[in-house]
């Protein structure tokens, strides 16, 4: 646990460098003599998916660091610990990721430079969802030096274009979203899905396109077998051929898709049913 040794871990980019920077990260700001041993006995999520994989395991150090020594840190001090052990290696991940923090309840979060919000969201109807993993490639260093070189200033018109994505518009499908969900009418949000995917098709596909051309993203998202069974989809993240994600009709057009999905398409297909929470 020294701390030179973990920061160097971390910037090498290796398969441990998030576990790394966030221990150090942590060791540093509370002075933590030792360490502990973690014992990752399952693995269900995809890695380079745009699924944060990253980011959960970063937030599982944090998270094994605070009750071990008794930090008496919240979730949002996890949180912080988390994105800040992520961004001591060379990713350019943001803070939304670490979101996996709350565990399987839909919150939102609202940025104001360095200030956050987080809220949790109140749905009406369960949600009966499917990942799909594209079995394709990604690389979302790529996506995301691409698309910041659109900031802080524009130097042309495809970059005013993401900024428009990015900002009034990402506000609005976001607030349409929330309407949609609080009122459990989940057609009109998977349209709003469709929506999304065509504008970022749109306006950041241009900034990046080796990446976000996605032909296996798009091939999902426009199966002729799927259309039937799910009220819309778009891709999951930084984009790019690593997630889609389907929002199904019903629990039984959800098992349908996954079967579809694995065996006419040969991807994998991980159901996710997200449900209102439970009155107090």
């Amino acid at each position: 646990m020294e701390p030179s040794a973990l920061l160097a871990a971390a910037r090498e980019g290796g398969f441990f460098s998030y576990v790394a920077g966030t221990a150090y990260r942590i060791v540093v700001a509370h002075e933590i003599d030792g360490g502990l041993e973690l014992d990752n006995h399952t693995t269900t999520l995809p890695m380079s998916k745009g699924l944060s994989s990253s980011a959960a395991v970063c937030v599982l150090v944090a998270r094994a660091f605070n009750r071990v020594f008794d930090l008496k840190l919240s979730t949002r001090g996890e949180m912080e610990f988390a994105y800040l052990g992520e961004i001591a290696t060379p990713s350019k991940c943001g803070r939304m990721d670490q979101a996996c923090a709350y565990g399987s309840v839909p919150v939102l979060m609202n940025f104001d430079g360095d200030i956050l919000n987080v809220d949790q969201v109140p749905l009406a109807a369960p949600m009966h969802l499917v990942l799909v993993d594209l079995k394709a490639a990604k690389d979302t260093t790529t996506i995301l030096r691409s698309l910041q070189e659109a900031y802080p200033r524009p130097s042309h018109p495809k970059h005013e274009g993401l900024q428009r994505l990015l900002g009034p518009i990402n506000h609005r499908i976001t607030a349409e979203a929330l309407q949609h969900m609080k009122a459990g009418d989940l057609e009109a949000l998977g349209k709003l899905m469709c929506e999304a995917q065509r504008l970022f098709d749109e306006l950041a596909g241009p900034l990046c396109p080796e990446q976000l051309t996605a032909p296996a993203l798009h091939k999902v998202l426009s199966y002729p077998d799927l259309q039937s069974l799910v009220w819309g989809g778009k891709g999951v993240g930084s984009q790019g051929d690593g997630t889609a994600q389907l929002l199904c009709k019903g629990p039984e057009e959800q098992a349908q898709v996954c079967s579809i999905v694995s065996s006419q398409l040969g991807m994998d297909a991980m159901p996710l049913t997200v449900r209102p929470l439970a009155k107090e």
